[in-house]
């Protein structure tokens, strides 16, 4: 398995916890969200959830292009997805929390 295998990986992980993130947030704000300051704090983290999801997937379809400058190919490019998907997987990881123990 290459570099451009785990940088791709990586990004697809982001991409689906983002995307779950945004969503969840987005219907919090629609649908469940009371007071005037807890509105503008899931707006803003429905924001930086969907900025996240698209990131990726722009990382993902630029890295798949034919005019690829091999950055996804390469080990300080995958370490550096770590971090995006590392913070994505954990807000993932709070919500699916909160819903379950809720």
């Amino acid at each position: 398995m290459g570099w451009r295998t785990v940088a791709f990986a990586l990004d697809a992980g982001t991409a689906i916890c983002a995307g779950f993130n945004s969503a969840y947030f987005f219907d919090r704000l629609l649908f469940g969200v009371d007071g005037r300051a807890r509105r503008l704090a899931v707006l803003v983290l429905a924001c930086v959830s969907f900025g996240t999801f698209v990131e990726a997937v722009a990382v993902m379809a630029s890295a798949a292009g034919p005019n690829d400058a091999g950055f996804a190919a390469s080990a300080s490019w995958a370490a550096v997805r770590v971090l995006p998907f590392a913070g994505a997987a954990g807000v993932s990881a709070l919500i699916a929390r909160g819903v379950l123990f809720r």
